[in-house]
């Protein structure tokens, strides 16, 4: 019985406070603080981020050029991350979720998982 205590004292408290317990969703439609271009290409490899801005040019095979107020990056989307029935020109305002992608030799891109469409700019 003692033992049972003992085991209840330890894992309630280790269940309370772990940071696993308590994680929130991130997907697409999580409300999230958008981050800018400058911003993006000084975080480090892997960290999500949210932009908002237009996609200006597609300079290749599922790879577009955005732009924010505060510069202009690369990014790639996969054409079935694009919004089905829906068309996005350089006037658009979009939202990206992705991931910041840092390469050892060419520059910091980013690799998006869902595209929103916010409206006309």
């Amino acid at each position: 019985m003692n033992r049972l205590i003992a085991l209840f004292a330890f894992a309630v408290p280790v269940s309370v406070f772990s940071p696993g317990v308590h994680a929130q969703y991130t997907g697409p439609g999580a409300t999230s603080a958008v981050t800018t271009v400058a911003e993006a290409r000084s975080q480090r490899d892997d960290q999500p981020v949210v932009l908002r801005g237009a996609l200006i040019a597609k300079i290749g095979h599922e790879r577009y050029r955005f732009k924010d107020a505060t510069g202009e990056i690369d990014v790639e989307i996969d054409d079935k991350d694009l919004p089905a029935h829906q068309a996005v020109s350089a006037t658009t305002v979009v939202e990206l979720h992705g991931e910041v992608d840092t390469h050892r030799f060419k520059p910091t891109d980013i690799d998006v998982e869902h595209v929103s469409i916010v409206g006309p700019r």
